[in-house]
C-alpha cells in the first residue's frame, strides 16, 4: 500500500513537473518572461565589456562562431544543464561585415552591443576549418536566408533556435556538427561547436577568469 501510495506521488510530480516546463517553454507570454528575465539583475565581476567585445571582434574571421553563457539568465543554463549537459546556451555566426546572424525572439542580423545588454559573462570564439572564403561564405548566405524565422522551442525547425541556425548554416556549408538526441529529438547543442573536427578556439573568456 506505501508503495503505491509512492508512486502515485512520484506520478503526480512528474506530471506536474512535465505541466510547469511545457508552459514555460510552450506558452508564449510565459516562456517570454520567465526567459527574458535577468534572474541576477545585478552586475557581476565577470561581465563582458566594450572593450573585450572588441578584443574578440578584431580577432574574428567571417564565418567564425561565438558561443555564450549568461550568470544573469541562469534559468537558460540550468535548462541546458539539464538537456545537454553543458553551461553553454547560445550561438551566433559572424558574417563578412562582422555583424552577428542569432536568433533573439526571431532570427535576426544585430551588433555586438547585443551581448552588453544580456550582460554575458562567458564568451568563446571557435573558428571552424573552412576549406576557402567560399564555404564560409555558404555558412553566412544560408543563415542570412533565414532571418526572419519565428523562434521555435519545439527545436523542429532548426533555424528557430541559435544554435540550430549556426548548426545548420555550418552543415549547409559541408562541415560535420553533430546532433544531440534529447527527450526523442535530435537538438545542436551549445557545445557541438568545440567538436568539429579541426575547429579552432581562437578565444576563450576562461583563461582570464
Amino acid at each position: 500500500m506505501k508503495t503505491r501510495t509512492v508512486f502515485k506521488l512520484l506520478t503526480l510530480s512528474t506530471a506536474v513537473g512535465a505541466g510547469v516546463l511545457s508552459t514555460a517553454l510552450f506558452v508564449p507570454p510565459v516562456r517570454d518572461k520567465i526567459f527574458s528575465t535577468k534572474l541576477w539583475p545585478w552586475k557581476l565581476p565577470w561581465d563582458t565589456n566594450e572593450e573585450e567585445l572588441e578584443t574578440i571582434r578584431h580577432l574574428s574571421r567571417p564565418g567564425d562562431v561565438l558561443i555564450e553563457s549568461n550568470l544573469h539568465g541562469w534559468q537558460w543554463m540550468a535548462l541546458s544543464l539539464a538537456t545537454t549537459g553543458t553551461s553553454w546556451v547560445h550561438a551566433a555566426l559572424i558574417d563578412e561585415n562582422k555583424q552577428i546572424l542569432t536568433v533573439h525572439k526571431l532570427a535576426i542580423q544585430t551588433d555586438w552591443k547585443i551581448y552588453l545588454d544580456w550582460g554575458s559573462t562567458r564568451l568563446a570564439l571557435i573558428r571552424p576549418p573552412y576549406q576557402n572564403t567560399e564555404q564560409s561564405m555558404a555558412a553566412i548566405e544560408y543563415a542570412r536566408s533565414k532571418i526572419g524565422t519565428p523562434y521555435d522551442p519545439s527545436f523542429h525547425e532548426h533555424s528557430g533556435n541559435c544554435n540550430g541556425l549556426v548548426a545548420s548554416a555550418l552543415i549547409h556549408a559541408g562541415l560535420p556538427v553533430e546532433q544531440r538526441l534529447v527527450h526523442s529529438r535530435h537538438v545542436f547543442s551549445p557545445d557541438c561547436f568545440f567538436r568539429i573536427p579541426g575547429s579552432k578556439v581562437v578565444w576563450h573568456s576562461d583563461k582570464d577568469r
